[in-house]
C-alpha cells in the first residue's frame, strides 16, 4: 500500500541537514512529495532573497534519487493547495517549521482535515 509523504522547505544549498530530513521522511512512506518554497515567501520569511533562485532549488531537488515529486509551493503564503492536491498521508516537517506547523493546523482545521505532522529532531 501507498503511502504518501509531504514536506516543505526552502532548499537554498542541499546540506547533510537537509540529506538526513529528505531521508528521514521519505523512510515514514513510499513517495516523497517535496515543496520548494517560492523566492517571495523566502523573502518575507526570513528576510533575504534565497542564495539561488526557486528553479534551481527546484531542479536541485528533483535530482536527489529519494524524492519522488517536487513542486514550487502556493503562490499565496499560508494556503496549501499542495495538501489539497497531493493528499499526504503524513507531513514532515523540520525541526525549525514550529511557524509552519502552527499555520498547517489552523489552515486544517478550517477545512475540517486531520493530516498527522512529524517534526523531525536535529541531528
Amino acid at each position: 500500500m501507498r503511502k504518501k509523504v509531504l514536506v516543505f522547505g526552502t532548499f537554498d544549498g542541499i546540506h547533510p541537514g537537509h540529506e538526513f530530513f529528505l531521508r528521514s521522511a521519505k523512510s515514514r512512506g513510499t513517495d516523497l512529495f517535496v515543496g520548494v518554497a517560492r523566492d517571495t515567501h523566502v523573502i518575507t520569511l526570513k528576510g533575504h532573497k534565497p542564495r539561488s533562485s526557486e528553479q534551481k532549488r527546484l531542479e536541485n531537488i528533483q535530482k536527489l534519487p529519494y524524492v519522488d515529486q517536487t513542486f514550487l509551493c502556493d503562490e499565496i503564503l499560508g494556503t496549501f493547495e499542495s495538501v489539497e492536491t497531493y493528499e499526504p498521508d503524513i507531513i514532515i516537517l523540520g525541526h525549525d517549521q514550529v511557524e509552519l506547523e502552527k499555520t498547517l493546523i489552523s489552515w486544517m482545521s478550517q477545512k475540517d482535515l486531520y493530516i498527522p505532522i512529524v517534526r523531525i529532531k536535529k541531528i
